[in-house]
């Protein structure tokens, strides 16, 4: 109940918080960071800047200001040989905002580099920073009138909240855009739209929704060029292979990544700045379900770079979920072990990254604003003090998080509920020097279950099963599922004689178990306790052995007592 409240309580404070955040945005747009402060970062990265990013300012510092709305498309395009420099981002970013805010723009142009500097700020990691200047692009868009210009304000701040994990509520938004399909540019914001909504759905474990999606996605191809289309086409045909891998068509997932490679290669611009990185690891997720070991050790460490520095937490996700499960097929538990410290830790580092932008960004605000004597500093400190508390909240609100769902994700068996395979290896590398029993379990004639009423019911029974292990294991012990209708069961310092009745009380409660089917559900386990020099597991496994040879529905134990 505790953690209920505490729950609650903070998604009120951060539900709040955001709404302070994105008013204080709309309300206080005349104390952004003006062009004077641009002009000072521009030359603070003149003295560090390589000898393209050097060029790229001296151009533009030869522009007098009455120029830049001539130049703008110049402008906005001689920053993108520069997008993957070290400072390249941030020297475009400066450049933009100047432009913006001292060159006297008209409409078109305002929007033109609002959604370059948003595009910026997402290269250098800045992803609360790309907040503010798609806040202002909708504005404009508002006051213009245009649908078109509001349509595709919309779906930017959508593919925002995609980056912070919000899939669901970004496809709400992509849905309620009213589309005109009369024109090129509605058929080019279209498929963006249905590109993002098949990601998304593959993000949220719906596979067949996003290849129903995608298939719609080529009627737009007439609104590009060749070249152009190419881009969308291999993200497509990447997004493809994805959900027929997800559903279990892997000779099609390997036709549609085949294709894609090949569409690459005569690639000769960069239009999708992940189209390169979702075909790596698409085919990485490939490699698992082909077996191609050596592809995943040669691939492996090339893939986890790109998965702990890039934007897309879907692309993260693939990739550590494919090495957890590539460990757990070669039976690698040391490095398991050490991918979970490495998933952990980067999460933590993403986390606090996370706080730092968002103070950064608000603060640089409150910093050049003009604040009077009095009130005005006032509400200065209540600004930091409320971030103070959001970041405080957002802190206890992650934990919950991070202890109730990221664990979930990583241990959970998502039939069962049961803690899974990954888990148990976790857990039994920790007890195997101290006192315990081990308890393994098996559904007898569970094939023929499968056979006779189909995987549905079979997988009725695992799910009934395993809960009712759980129902009488209580709090104080775990069950894991560890293949296909095993479960395994650790018992840490416990009376043997309590372990055998326990482990017995198991038994007999799955075999009282009422089915609506003409069906009999029976387990059997073996039960060893350790000592020196044995393999509980082994020697458990063995006893379960032979409790499937004799009568089945028993369990068998080596207990000296």
């Amino acid at each position: 109940m505790k953690k209920v409240i505490l729950f609650i309580t903070g998604i009120v404070i951060v539900f709040s918080a955001i709404v302070f955040i994105v008013s204080d945005l709309y309300l206080n747009r005349d104390s952004d960071v003006n062009a004077t402060d641009y002009e000072q970062q521009l030359l603070s990265l003149t003295k560090n800047c390589e000898l393209l990013e050097c060029g790229i300012i001296n151009d533009f510092n030869r522009l007098d200001k009455n120029e830049y709305q001539n130049n703008i498309d110049d402008i906005a395009e001689s920053i993108r040989p520069i997008i993957y420099y070290p400072n390249g981002p941030k020297i475009g970013t400066a450049i933009l905002n100047i432009a913006l805010q001292d060159g006297k723009l008209n409409e078109n142009s305002q929007l033109l580099v609002l959604d370059k500097i948003a595009t910026l700020r997402y290269t250098d990691n800045d992803l609360y920073g790309m907040i503010d200047p798609s806040l202002k692009y909708i504005e404009i868009a508002h006051k213009s009138g245009d649908e078109f210009k509001i349509a595709t304000g919309e779906f930017s701040l959508a593919l925002i909240i995609t980056y912070f994990k919000g899939y669901e509520f970004a496809n709400d938004i992509i849905n309620s855009i009213q589309y005109k399909d009369t024109s090129d540019e509605w058929k080019k914001l279209k498929t963006r739209a249905m590109l993002s909504l098949a990601e998304n759905n593959l993000a949220i474990n719906k596979p067949k929704i996003a290849l129903e999606i995608i298939k719609n996605i080529e009627q737009y191809k007439t609104a590009y060029n060749e070249e152009d289309w190419r881009d969308y086409y291999v993200y497509l045909l990447s997004l493809r292979a994805e959900s027929y891998d997800e559903i279990g068509l892997i000779e099609k997932a390997n036709q549609c990544l085949t294709l894609a490679q090949l569409e690459l290669e005569k690639d000769q611009k960069i239009l999708l700045l992940d189209k390169n990185i979702l075909i790596e690891v698409i085919r990485f997720k490939l490699a698992l379900k082909n077996r191609n070991y050596l592809l995943i050790e040669n691939k492996k460490e090339e893939l986890l770079k790109i998965a702990d520095r890039t934007n897309q937490i879907r692309f993260t996700k693939l990739v550590y979920s494919t090495l957890f499960d590539y460990y757990l097929q070669t039976n690698n538990l040391y490095e398991s072990y050490d991918l979970n410290k490495r998933y952990n830790k980067l999460h933590d580092e993403r986390l606090s990254a996370s706080y730092q932008l968002l103070i950064s960004n608000k603060l640089k605000i409150n910093e050049n604003s003009k604040l009077n004597e009095g009130r005005q500093q006032s509400l200065f400190f209540l600004k930091i003090a409320f971030i103070i508390l959001l970041v405080i909240s957002l802190l206890l609100l992650m934990m919950i998080f991070k202890i109730k769902y990221l664990n979930i994700e990583t241990y959970t068996d998502p039939l069962t509920r049961s803690f899974n395979r990954r888990k148990f290896m976790i857990d039994y590398e920790g007890i195997e020097k101290k006192d315990h029993a081990f308890l393994i379990l098996d559904i007898d004639d569970f094939k023929k279950i499968n056979d006779s009423f189909g995987h549905e019911i079979g997988d009725e029974v695992l799910k009934k099963v395993a809960s009712e292990i759980a129902l009488i294991l209580g709090n104080n012990h775990q069950s894991y599922r560890i293949g296909g209708e095993e479960f395994v069961v650790l018992f840490i310092f416990m009376d043997p004689q309590a372990c055998i009745k326990l482990s017995e009380d198991i038994r007999k409660c799955v075999e009282m178990l009422r089915w609506d089917y003409d069906l009999k559900v029976t387990i059997s386990g073996g039960l060893s306790f350790s000592d020196k020099e044995k393999n509980t597991y082994k020697s458990a496994d063995e006893l379960l052995y032979n409790a499937k040879r004799t009568t089945k529905n028993i369990i068998l134990n080596d207990s000296k007592y």
